[in-house]
């Protein structure tokens, strides 16, 4: 059942507003500019466009960000893009799929969304009135992003994780095209964040990356030299 909180990283430069919609539990982000709700974008529309429609209160976001291709994660992009006329982003690696054939393990197909833009490694957009920098971090799919904000002074860095990172753990890598050592190299990466970072993951609870250093970072990679 589809659910909403409003600003779960109370302390970072953005208002970040979740939805948690369909089956899996999917968080759904809504991101905006604290000076300007208007000036907002939607991560990972992966069911319900209705709710998520409902929750944007007639705002066009300036962004629908796909973290990557599974369809939990792009279900309803589709639905949001005709509705909103915002503009869809994902890596290069990915959009194909998710222009034509959108899939799980698979099996599961979602009705394909055209993908307006595609993002390279390391690429800065402003979104929500501060600067992301696109990481690739393939492992759960060849094509996943992540998006990282440092914020502005005394605020806390941001990490949209899509399903590279979740509270304790990571994201599958035993699917076709998963992989367990990009994985580790895209957890070599993101270790390297400031441990403050909050870290809006894809299912579950959000998380720190400082948090994640025991049951993650040292896990995977081992502890630090």
């Amino acid at each position: 059942m589809a659910g909403f909180v409003a600003d779960v990283c109370e302390g970072a430069c953005v208002k970040v507003g979740l939805c948690r919609v369909g089956p899996m539990g999917n968080n759904c982000y809504i991101i905006e500019n604290r000076a300007d709700a208007d000036d907002c974008f939607v991560v990972d529309p992966g069911f319900e466009a209705g709710f998520v429609l409902e929750r944007l209160a007639g705002r066009v976001p300036r962004a629908i960000i796909l973290t990557h291709y599974h369809f939990d994660h792009v279900g309803a992009a589709a639905e949001l893009r005709a509705a909103t006329g915002a503009p869809v982003y994902a890596s290069a690696k990915d959009a194909f799929l998710i222009s034509n054939d959108v899939r799980a393990t698979g099996f599961v197909k979602v009705a394909p969304c055209p993908v307006d833009a595609e993002f390279e490694d390391g690429e800065e957009l402003v979104l929500a009135g501060i600067t992301w920098k696109v990481m690739l971090t393939p492992g759960h799919s060849p094509g996943s992003i992540c998006l990282f904000a440092e914020g502005a002074v005394g605020t806390s860095p941001l990490l949209v994780a899509g399903d590279t990172l979740f509270d304790g753990n990571i994201g599958r890598t035993d699917f076709a095209d998963g992989s367990m050592p990009d994985m580790l190299s895209s957890l070599a990466k993101l270790r390297e964040l400031p441990s403050g970072t909050c870290v809006l993951t894809g299912h579950d609870s959000l998380t720190t990356i400082g948090a994640l250093e025991r049951p993650v970072f040292n896990r995977y990679l081992g502890p630090r030299n």
